[in-house]
């Protein structure tokens, strides 16, 4: 619940005047404190910490090899936080797991409930309502109207809504939670939500996950011809809602000058002085980068990647993260990737269809918008962690299993 008030806790710590929050890095300790205390209990640890400890351990050396210290130790620190959550999480139980997932979406629903509500009085006035939160406008939605609610953003409230709707699927089917009407209202309210945020990577995710779950069915004609029907109808609509709404954010996103390629091309220019180990960390698009500034001087990184107010953590400069992330660490990217395959390749608990399709595809969602925010780093990165350690049944990184269905 915490992490999913992270936002709104961050907008108020801006509102009184903090120009540094450490909310998430002080939820992050609490769970790797919890997570030790478990460890030590158990004297047992995955196999798969081993990549945990290779990517801690390489950036580190990274750090003294580019004499990036000692800030470059606490970037090396965020970087970490998200193998908390999953490790911790993983610990569990079976029956632990599967309740504590129950829990999350009850908890879920209300703040669905709450943005609903929330929805109102931005409907009536989202002008003031965004002043009070200190949100600019931009230029998407209805007459610039969007929905922010208490996350002060649109694609946060839309990835929020992806996320549950993936924990709803995975509670009613691979949980098999019955399916009462106030469930159906409740996600169709949710879906709704998500698309008055205006947000365009989000919603496209949030259809594609129900156009490609694995509904069951008893006729497999009849399957494909529905999948088939409903595919084409959210084809149609998604192609309406985008040339509609984001005919200025597309001709901004297509333009030679829009500021990710940009940083993708400096990106690029960075890592090639750098191969293959990489800038090091802190160097280059992280948060630890805007307190060091070399690299930046150094190859001439204006205002208009750094943003005006180079303090703000929604700047320009952290919008292609893993790309800044490749740039940093070099060939160490391969300790995470290979640590997201394994999550991939991991059995879930109920060794069903649903389970497996969830958990996927909030890695891939990870993965994909990781291109253009922060995600390893935030607190819904930590938040899918958490849900996908909770999916799983068992790991191993030293085992390779087939592909089940």
């Amino acid at each position: 619940m915490l992490l999913i008030l992270q936002p709104f806790i961050d907008k108020l710590a801006r509102k009184i005047g903090w120009s540094i929050n450490i909310f998430n890095e002080l939820l992050s300790i609490a769970v790797f404190v919890a997570f030790i205390l478990v460890l030590v209990h158990r004297k047992r640890l995955n196999s798969l910490a081993l990549l945990m400890f290779a990517f801690i351990g390489y950036c580190c050396l990274l750090v003294v090899y580019r004499g990036v210290y000692p800030l470059g130790f606490f970037q090396v620190v965020i970087y970490s936080q998200f193998f908390f959550y999953f490790f911790y999480f993983l610990t569990l139980s079976n029956e632990a797991k599967n309740q504590t997932i129950l829990s999350f979406k009850k908890i879920m629903t209300v703040f669905v409930y709450v943005i609903a509500i929330l929805g109102i009085f931005e409907a009536l006035d989202h002008t003031t309502f965004r002043n009070y939160m200190g949100v600019h406008s931009v230029k998407r939605g209805i007459n610039y109207f969007y929905l922010i609610s208490f996350f002060g953003s649109g694609p946060s409230l839309a990835i929020f809504i992806t996320i549950f709707v993936a924990i709803w699927h995975y509670c009613h089917y691979a949980l098999q939670q019955t399916i009462q009407k106030k469930h159906i209202v409740t996600l169709v309210l949710a879906i709704l939500l998500g698309i008055f945020s205006f947000s365009r990577k989000e919603v496209l995710f949030i259809f594609i996950f129900l156009v490609f779950f694995p509904y069951p069915s008893r006729n497999l004609i009849n399957k494909w011809l529905k999948r088939l029907i409903f595919f084409t109808t959210m084809f149609t609509g998604l192609l309406v809602y985008y040339l509609a709404f984001f005919a200025s954010a597309n001709t901004v996103a297509f333009d030679k000058d829009y500021v990710r390629y940009k940083i993708i091309s400096k990106s690029a220019e960075i890592y090639a002085d750098h191969f293959p180990w990489g800038s090091g960390p802190g160097t280059w698009g992280s948060r630890v980068s805007l307190w060091t500034r070399d690299i930046y001087e150094r190859y001439d990184i204006g205002r208009d990647l750094l943003g005006w107010q180079e303090v703000n953590p929604h700047g320009p400069i952290y919008d292609a993260f893993l790309f800044s992330l490749f740039t940093e660490i070099g060939v160490g990217i391969i300790f995470l990737l290979l640590f997201i395959y394994k999550i991939i390749e991991a059995r879930t608990i109920n060794r069903d269809v649903y389970g497996r399709f969830v958990k996927n595809f909030l890695i891939i969602f990870l993965l994909a918008l990781g291109l253009f925010a922060p995600m390893f780093t935030n607190n819904f990165g930590f938040v899918i962690m958490a849900f996908t350690a909770m999916m799983i049944a068992n790991v191993s990184l030293f085992k390779y299993r087939k592909w089940y269905a």
